[in-house]
């Protein structure tokens, strides 16, 4: 649905993109990562059809951006961090405006809807200029989904959303991906990204230093274990130091020491560490594989990028 290929964009001396490839395919939640600069936004608003690659080719349902800019912002819906309302007009004239523009049937009853499906029914007749910053972006993902494009691009879209509402998005987004909606989210949420996306674009320096499945990447690096035991934390060191696992020792949770330890072979390594904390009469609870997150990953991957 949505094909980056070779994707550059210049202004002036500055390279926002330097050859940027990647997919996002129908029913599919890709997360757009990257340090600030690295042309997250940038490439979504050229894959939106907003501005001009220097180089390359977007697809957008088979469409060119180059060629036709027109059809493929018809086909996308696109939510910045900071969007911009007219803020005189009511929320039911502002959707139904929108609703007209991409002539969609019954624009006024498609407002309606809308509205009612981000809670904001009860002030469809009240001007945007008195909402509120969660308001007014609970209005720009209504204003994005008027025209019910296949594509979505979300540019930090729980900006200002309280707690509730964030989860109340991100349950709607996955919602959408089981539409066979093809979407894009552009975030700094590494959880937000953990939590809902099937694959993971990290941009560092505009060029691609990354593409992977959220697990994937989650499940890279060296396997890790915490052990978590009662008492200090001093026997269970002297007790792991002949194994040369570079344990160290983590903040106490829930009253339990807990030992952090690393290992190429755990089925090897972890019975014989367990024998050796039993046999110096350390009181083990659990022995627990550590699951990497997507912000551990996404740290490793930028330390390699800067090499």
């Amino acid at each position: 649905m949505i094909d980056v290929q070779h994707l550059s964009r210049r202004f002036g001396d500055v390279v926002a993109l330097d050859d940027a490839s990647f997919q996002v395919q129908p029913g599919e939640i890709v997360a757009l990562l990257g340090p600030n600069g690295a042309g997250k936004t940038t490439a979504s608003r050229i894959i939106g059809g907003i501005l001009a690659p220097s180089d390359g080719d977007v697809l957008v349902d088979g469409l060119s951006v180059r060629t036709d800019a027109d059809r493929v912002r018809a086909r996308c819906g696109f939510v910045t961090d900071q969007p911009s309302l007219y803020e005189r007009m009511p929320l039911r004239v502002y959707l139904g405006f929108f609703a007209r523009l991409y002539d969609v049937r019954d624009p006024d009853a498609r407002a309606v809807a809308l509205a009612k499906l981000l809670g904001l029914d009860d002030v469809l007749d009240k001007r945007l200029g008195a909402f509120s910053r969660g308001m007014r972006q609970k209005v720009a993902i209504a204003r994005a989904l008027v025209h019910d494009p296949p594509v979505l691009l979300l540019d930090e879209p729980a900006t200002a959303l309280d707690p509730e509402m964030a989860q109340t998005l991100r349950a709607f987004i996955v919602s959408l991906r089981a539409r066979h909606r093809a979407i894009l989210l552009t975030t700094h949420d590494l959880d937000e990204a953990q939590r809902i996306a099937d694959r993971v674009v990290v941009l560092f320096r505009g060029r691609v230093a990354r593409i992977g499945g959220t697990q994937e990447l989650r499940s890279g690096g060296r396997p890790s274990f915490r052990v978590s035991f009662a008492g200090g934390a001093d026997a269970a060191l002297a007790a792991l130091a002949p194994l040369a696992l570079g344990a160290t020792v983590l903040p106490p949770e829930n009253g339990l020491s807990t030992v952090r330890f690393e290992t190429d072979d755990p089925a090897n390594i972890n019975p014989r560490a367990l024998r050796a904390l039993l046999d110096a009469n350390v009181r083990v609870i659990t022995v627990a594989a550590e699951e990497r997150t997507l912000e551990d990953a996404y740290m490793a991957i930028l330390a390699e990028a800067r090499g």
